[in-house]
């Protein structure tokens, strides 16, 4: 029996808007359909280079992160119209490679069973822009969230692009509304999502 949901992933560097662009849709949806939202947290890596045992426990936690919510999206697949995924495989693989994780190659051959999204929303994101927009959200900044790690978190997604199925590179320097405008406009245009 073929699955009954779409899978719409919205992944890029902290600070690029996919959290509000996902709620925004979840609003425009949960109307008219049923909606699902998973949520991967990759936050073990921030503690990478501590030691080598140390690292490669992280290393373990964070492939069970990824695993856990891959397969809970899985089991939802036929329960809901639409999943919709705040971080997914690819985010995990991108910060993974920001992190000195190598290669994201055999880590996606390790989880080939994974299903890509049926829509992946990368918004791409003028780095200063994004560490603007962090300082914004009234938080000290975690010790990931600087100018380098966040440049090999874009150059780890640059990598993936061509690995994720369909997947729509969204302007996100602009406002909320004219991001969503993009995100929405994709959202038809790709038939991931039919009508509102």
């Amino acid at each position: 029996m073929p699955n009954k949901s779409k899978i719409i992933a919205f992944a890029g560097i902290d600070g690029c808007g996919k959290s509000t662009q996902l709620k925004l849709v979840y609003d425009a949806l949960i109307s008219s359909y049923s909606v699902y939202v998973s949520k991967l947290t990759y936050m073990p890596l921030n503690d990478m280079n501590q030691n080598f045992l140390k690292d490669l426990l992280i290393e373990c936690r964070s492939g069970l992160e990824i695993l856990k919510q891959a397969l809970l999206v899985q089991r939802k697949t036929n329960e809901y119209d639409y999943i919709l995924c705040d971080r997914y495989l690819m985010c995990y693989l991108a910060y993974a490679y920001a992190y000195g994780i190598e290669p994201i190659e055999t880590i996606k051959k390790m989880l080939f069973f994974l299903k890509n999204p049926d829509l992946t929303l990368y918004f791409n994101i003028d780095l200063q822009i994004a560490l603007e927009r962090i300082k914004i959200r009234g938080k000290a900044l975690n010790k990931h969230e600087n100018y380098n790690t966040l440049l090999k978190a874009q150059e780890g997604y640059a990598k993936l692009y061509n690995s994720v199925g369909s997947i729509e590179i969204i302007d996100a320097n602009k406002s909320i509304e004219e991001v969503n405008k993009s995100v929405m406009k994709s959202l038809t245009l790709r038939k991931v999502i039919t009508h509102l």
